[in-house]
């Protein structure tokens, strides 16, 4: 049903049976990225779909330089992170993401199943949000965070998915180890949310935490709101209950350590465009391409 018309177009060539201005109309209302709302601010999102790149048991924000130094992790995004990976490297690399210009890299601990081996993962949702009535700051260039750790005390568990969860896709309940989804037609989904406020000057901290934190909903003096960015990892199972994460250690709550870790080595002219764009001005702005980028008028 066409919002203008309120004609049902089952199929393109319906189009040459309308008057030329109703069927103007109809293509200039499918080919429209999704409207400002008026007077808003901030509200908006958008989001891109990444695959796995790679395994590896490095760590480039915790254990920069050392090889084969960290736990195995899961690599999203930039196809070149590594335990010696610099800014330049990232930023020259190609990216599993939908967008090429995010090159950023985002990663988690591996998932294993009862005989010790990898479960796949089958795709990674990458939310970008700002909560309405909030303007954001695009996350400020060479930032590393580190989220989550212990889904049994999430970091924000008012918010969406507790910010630290477990569950069949993105729906509750949210369980703080790896449910059995099977009959459900869902595959088992890791959510983690990472804090949106920015203290505005260290890109990093000793602990990779500390320079950021949760607004509640604003961010407290002195930090500066940054978009909300959230990662669902979806596995290649409907039944991972009993999986570990390589994290979990010894007689640990199976996927309680979850967590990720975030790079930003994203084409900055780029996120700040999608910034401006989409979560300033209240856009939904969903799966993000690079043709999705074009049409909303960035040129690069």
């Amino acid at each position: 049903m066409d919002r203008v018309t309120g004609i049902h177009v089952e199929h393109p060539l319906i189009l040459l049976a309308l008057p030329p201005a109703i069927a103007a109309i109809l293509v200039l209302s499918v080919l429209a990225p999704a409207p400002v709302r008026a007077g808003s601010v901030g509200g908006g999102f958008f989001n891109l779909q990444c695959r796995l790149s790679h395994r590896a048991p490095d760590d480039p924000i915790v254990f920069p330089g050392q090889p084969g130094a960290s736990h195995l992790h899961d690599f999203f995004g930039n196809r070149r992170t590594g335990a010696d990976s610099t800014r330049a490297s990232m930023l020259g690399a190609r990216t599993t993401c939908t967008l090429s210009a995010d090159t950023s890299a985002y990663w988690v601990p591996t998932l294993l199943d009862a005989n010790g081996d990898p479960v796949p993962v089958r795709k990674v949702q990458v939310y970008y949000r700002s909560a309405s009535g909030t303007l954001v700051r695009a996350f400020p260039t060479n930032l590393k965070i580190i989220a989550g750790g212990d889904t049994l005390d999430p970091p924000a568990p008012t918010r969406s998915q507790r910010s630290l969860s477990w569950a069949c896709g993105d729906t509750a309940p949210y369980l703080p180890s790896p449910p059995d989804c099977t009959g459900t037609g869902l595959y088992v989904t890791a959510h983690i949310h990472f804090p949106d406020c920015w203290d505005g000057e260290h890109r990093d901290a000793t602990d990779h935490r500390s320079h950021m934190t949760f607004g509640s909903p604003g961010c407290p003096p002195g930090y500066v709101a940054v978009p909300r960015l959230r990662l669902h990892v979806q596995y290649a199972t409907t039944n991972a209950e009993g999986a570990t994460l390589v994290s979990d250690g010894s007689g640990g709550l199976p996927g309680g350590t979850l967590h990720a870790d975030f790079w930003n080595t994203w084409d900055q002219d780029a996120l700040r465009f999608l910034v401006r764009r989409c979560l300033n001005a209240g856009r939904a702005c969903a799966q993000m391409t690079d043709q999705a980028l074009a049409d909303l008028g960035f040129d690069g």
